[in-house]
């Protein structure tokens, strides 16, 4: 398995470049007059561009924890010996199948949002998603994948008004 070769800061720089952009294309969205609604269609991206670049910087200057083990030992990070059979997350070796995973869980949960519901749907794509990386506490998942669809199902459609679908479900 390959090593991933950058470092934390170039891919925050990318990452903060990214968001820099973002929040430009956020500024150019216009702002909904027809109506008087309460929060405009803007503010959704840009609060999630400075979110993104509050990242980005937070990355930026965080320590690289194998930079200081290596010179905690006098040895470098490329020159400790990789495990042959260290696993990362999920379970399968190859990182672009990982994604490909991934990807096609993402290509399900959209397939299936309007026919499921916001709420299912999204339950079941964060509960399917955690039992994937092998997290071992199934109940707490459970609980965390049917909470938080369900408060942001309840807060999207009460709060802002914004329509989700709900599928089979009677609310």
């Amino acid at each position: 398995m390959t090593e991933f070769r950058f470092s934390h800061r170039t891919i925050a720089v990318a990452i903060a470049g990214f968001a820099l952009v973002y929040l430009l294309g956020a500024y150019h969205l216009p702002d909904f007059v027809a109506v008087d609604v309460p929060v405009q269609p803007a503010t959704l991206p840009r609060g999630l561009g400075y979110l993104l670049l509050g990242l980005a910087a937070m990355l930026y200057f965080q320590r690289a924890e194998q930079a200081e083990e290596g010179t905690a030992t006098g040895e470098t990070a490329t020159e400790q010996p990789a495990e042959a059979d260290e696993v990362g997350l999920g379970r399968l070796r190859d990182t672009r199948l990982e994604l490909a995973v991934f990807l096609v869980a993402a290509c399900l949960y959209v397939a299936l949002f309007a026919v499921a519901g916001f709420v299912l749907a999204t339950a079941a794509y964060i509960a399917s998603a955690v039992w994937y990386l092998g997290y071992p506490r199934h109940l707490v998942t459970v609980l965390t994948s049917v909470t938080i669809p369900l408060a942001a199902y309840i807060g999207m459609s009460e709060g802002l008004g914004v329509s989700l679908p709900n599928g089979p479900l009677p609310f």
